[in-house]
């Protein structure tokens, strides 16, 4: 199982398995942030339980690997940090529930503002817009 999951589960303390690289991998090629059960669906194959796949979801987020991500509803979605990973916010249907990506933030001025009045340090956000989506308003 050498490859560039196993490498950063090793870089990040984790013991290699089957069932974490299968996570880490389908996280990285993910469209939109996913639920543990969604996850667990996809990987079917792997035969891996839910409970594993909570696990290793928590896991991976309290270490940094992965983002949690929260959308307003009962459900942690989870995305992968990477490389790749670059700051975004996320948009949600308020009648399909369809999940965009933000690019655009202009948050830090105000992050800064905040560090200077409270003394805070090492701020983070996390926004969730709502609105209909496109195929949603053109229904109504």
């Amino acid at each position: 199982m050498t490859n560039k999951y196993a490498s950063l589960l090793r870089q990040y303390g984790f013991k290699v398995t089957h069932a974490r690289v299968k996570v880490l991998e389908r996280l990285e090629h993910a469209t939109k942030p996913m639920t543990a059960q969604e996850l667990h669906e996809e990987l079917s194959d792997a035969k891996m339980d839910l409970a594993t796949v909570y696990r290793s979801l928590n896991k991976f987020a309290d270490a940094g690997l992965i983002s949690r991500i929260r959308l307003g509803d009962e459900f942690a979605r989870f995305e992968f940090v990477g490389h790749h990973h670059h700051h975004h916010h996320h948009i949600v249907c308020n009648s399909c529930g369809k999940v965009a990506e933000i690019e655009l933030c202009n948050l830090d001025d105000l992050s800064q503002a905040i560090a200077q009045k409270t003394g805070f340090r090492n701020i983070a956000h996390q926004v969730v817009f709502r609105g209909d989506c496109e195929d949603c308003a053109n229904k109504s």
